[in-house]
């Protein structure tokens, strides 16, 4: 069950954006991050993927845009879904912008986007020779632009930028490590001293990047793995709550109830 967090290299050297289409497909969930800009434009039913460690549920005309940089998954699980992966190099708006770097809303609702994303989809089936490549280029720098003047969620320098840049790799570890030993008896003293911070900085850096306390992340993983063994085994509540790392099984069964909306039991009642 390890997920890993890793960096993903892109190839986009020969062009500014890469489209592909997948249907149905349910992916590993990985957690990844990479510069380009990517965005999930769905066209048919709905999924569940997370950007930022926060889950999103993504229906038809909906996007994702998951900015370069951020931690992300690809698909984890889908109904009937159809949608495009489009990645694009972070040069192609960066260079238009000056020493500015723009960070874009993730959940993007907006119809005349809709229509240039259809257009851009149709350029990757149309003869790839300058004409193509041309239009593909303007249609992108038209997608930037609406994104731009509707959909900015923060703006950073050159040097705030390379510093939070340094700071996901360290972010990166962390969330490695929670991954790595979630079922252990753990608390904000113990995972300091091991990253070698003060309990109060590790604290602020977490919930800082991650939206959330390092407490609330770690119950949090602690039930997506509750999620699966009570999808797939036959084993006790009361033994996945220990081995998911719960000592208590009524807060486990709270807090349960508080992430995924049913007790243990109902979630397990549902996939037999």
């Amino acid at each position: 069950m390890d997920i890993l967090y890793e960096y993903e290299p892109l190839f986009l050297k020969e062009q500014p954006i890469l489209i592909q289409r997948f249907i149905q497909h349910n992916s590993c969930g990985r957690v990844h991050w990479h510069e380009a800009i990517e965005m999930l434009y769905f066209t048919q039913g709905r999924a569940v993927t997370s950007c930022n460690l926060q889950e999103y549920t993504i229906k038809k005309g909906e996007i994702l845009l998951v900015n370069g940089n951020e931690l992300h998954t690809a698909i984890i699980s889908q109904v009937d879904s159809v949608y495009y992966c489009l990645q694009f190099d972070p040069s192609l708006i960066h260079n238009l912008v000056g020493n500015d770097y723009l960070l874009f809303q993730n959940i993007i609702r907006d119809e005349n986007c809709n229509k240039v994303l259809d257009e851009l989809v149709k350029t990757s089936h149309e003869k790839k020779d300058y004409k193509n490549r041309i239009k593909t280029k303007r249609l992108s720098l038209e997608l930037f632009s609406l994104l731009a003047e509707h959909h900015v969620k923060e703006i950073l320098d050159e040097e705030t930028y390379e510093k939070q840049f340094k700071k996901l790799n360290t972010y990166n570890s962390i969330v490695k490590y929670l991954d790595k030993h979630y079922a252990e008896d753990l608390n904000i003293n113990l995972l300091a001293q091991h990253f070698h911070m003060s309990s109060s900085y590790f604290a602020h850096f977490f919930k800082k990047h991650a939206q959330k306390s390092v407490i609330e992340y770690l119950n949090e993983l602690r039930i997506t793995y509750a999620k699966q063994y009570l999808e797939k085994e036959e084993a006790s509540i009361g033994e996945i709550a220990t081995r998911v790392g719960f000592s208590d099984i009524n807060y486990f069964s709270r807090k349960f109830k508080t992430v995924a909306g049913v007790t243990p039991t109902e979630y397990r009642k549902s996939f037999q």
